[in-house]
Parts: C-alpha cells; structure tokens; sequence
C-alpha cells in the first residue's frame, strides 16, 4: 500500500494537502490550511509541500544511465 502526498499552495497562498491511496486513487486526507495555524502545522505542511515537489520533479526527469 502506497500514498501519494500533494501540497501546494491555493490562488490565495493558503496551503492545501490531499494524501491519496495509490491503488483505489481515493482521496484519504484532504487539509485546507486557512486560518491560523500554529508553528508546528506550518513547519509539517512545508517539509510536506518539499518533499510533494521533490517526489513530483523525480517523476519527471529521466533516469540517468549508470
């Protein structure tokens, strides 16, 4: 079983986060981040929101040759 994490920012800048189960495809998690929200919440949707761009750029670039 696998999951597949998106965060991204809204039009409005306000952090959005969906964790999706790879094989149904169903949404598990949806989080809209506006309001306050404290340190903590803010530091776990950015390293989350990283690592959505980072895992997003490896799917898009070719495999390098070894």
């Amino acid at each position: 079983m696998g999951y597949d994490i998106r965060a991204w920012l809204d039009r409005q800048g306000r952090p959005q986060l969906e964790i999706i189960d790879i094989d149904s495809g169903h949404v598990q998690v949806a989080w809209d981040g506006g309001g306050e929200r404290s340190p903590a919440i803010k530091s776990l949707f950015h390293e989350l929101l990283l690592l959505s761009v980072r895992e997003d750029l490896n799917r898009r670039m070719p495999a390098k040759p070894n």
